[in-house]
């Protein structure tokens, strides 16, 4: 009779909490960007996410813990599929290099449109949460990229002017986040390939000027 491996087990139970941790991250992502915060309960967070009841807890601490974990991972994708490419830059022309952050947080955008709508969804009001998304992302990233690229940073929203700042997020985000509008008022697929990067050199054409 075959030895039984002991670690087997154990990679097992690690393996179902990973796949549960995701699930529960999943599901909350989905639900905090459409109906906000207060919209669902951890109940009904555990039940969409199919897991037993006090997984949330288990992996989170509680409803809030989730929340955070949900932005922690919208925002480290930023970083990755945006802020860490961008800030390579340094050595192009400061027109280009602000060209390449448009058309690259237009497709981070399309890739990922949770981010948009959830901030929309939170920023609508005041809050704890609003504090910690611009107090531990927001903020630090136009920071970082002001100090890696203050010459394009500055094309794009000059001394952190408020109005280019939102006409760049505006432009750059808010198809995909109204993405079934789009689909029912053109019949178009705003994710589609081909729709992204035509909206990202549009969105580029628009924001920097000779």
């Amino acid at each position: 009779m075959p030895a039984t491996d002991p670690a087997a087990t154990p990679r097992r139970r690690q393996k179902r909490a990973e796949e549960t941790r995701a699930a529960l991250l999943r599901t909350a992502m989905n639900a905090f960007s459409v109906g906000g915060y207060d919209s669902v309960s951890v109940r009904q967070l555990e039940e969409a996410a199919g897991v037993k009841r006090g997984l949330v807890a288990y992996h989170f601490g509680d409803k809030e813990g989730l929340w955070r974990a949900v932005v922690q991972q919208l925002f480290a994708a930023l970083a990755d599929d945006f802020i860490n490419r961008i800030v390579t830059l340094g050595d192009v022309a400061p027109m280009e290099a602000a060209r390449a952050m448009v058309k690259a947080f237009v497709r981070y955008s399309a890739a990922h449109p949770q981010l948009n709508r959830l901030m929309m969804q939170e920023c609508a009001g005041d809050s704890w949460r609003v504090a910690c998304i611009v107090e531990e992302y927001v903020a630090p990233m136009l920071e970082r990229l002001g100090a890696a690229l203050p010459e394009a940073a500055a094309l794009l929203w000059g001394e952190r002017d408020p109005h280019r700042y939102y006409l760049m997020v505006g432009a750059g985000a808010f198809v995909f986040s109204a993405e079934q509008e789009c689909r029912h008022l053109f019949g178009i697929d705003p994710r589609a390939e081909a729709f992204v990067e035509r909206h990202a050199e549009l969105a580029a054409d628009l924001l920097i000027r000779p």
